[in-house]
């Protein structure tokens, strides 16, 4: 499996809410690293990952911008969208629910092996997110 066909089946198990079918495109001592202290390896980590996000914005969705598929590795594109209607459990602290809805861009830089990810490090711009949530104030200019 090469970079593209497996970061389109992580998304199309992370959209159908598909915990089994996300996780287990991870290898069992894949490393997870995402902004706000979210960093660990192994199954307890990835649905930590899952549970953390899925649980917060129950509703959400991931729409696909770009995949750069580079064989071993890939990068993926893409906006996270959804309604935050129940508490965040951030690392850094918890965010208890806004009802606001965000469209946050996000970058996923992963590498795989077989057909797992075995490195699996997500980017995002934590501001936005709080912007969008309303818990800080939008830049002015």
């Amino acid at each position: 499996m090469n970079a593209r066909e497996l970061i389109e089946k992580n998304l199309e198990c992370w959209n159908a809410k598909d915990q089994a079918g996300w996780s287990a495109t991870f290898a069992e001592d894949a490393t997870l690293a995402a902004p706000g202290g979210v960093h660990g390896s192994g199954p307890e980590m990835v649905a930590t990952f899952y549970r953390l996000w899925q649980e917060a914005f129950p509703d959400n969705r991931c729409r696909i911008v770009r995949i750069v598929d580079g064989g071993s590795s890939g990068v993926l594109e893409a906006v996270f969208e959804g309604t935050h209607t129940d508490t965040l459990h951030a690392p850094s602290g918890d965010l208890p629910a806004t009802g606001r809805r965000v469209s946050v861009p996000f970058i996923n830089v992963c590498e795989i092996s077989g057909d797992r990810y075995t490195d699996f490090v997500l980017y995002f711009d934590q501001v936005e997110l709080l912007t969008q949530l309303g818990l800080v104030a939008a830049p002015v200019g």
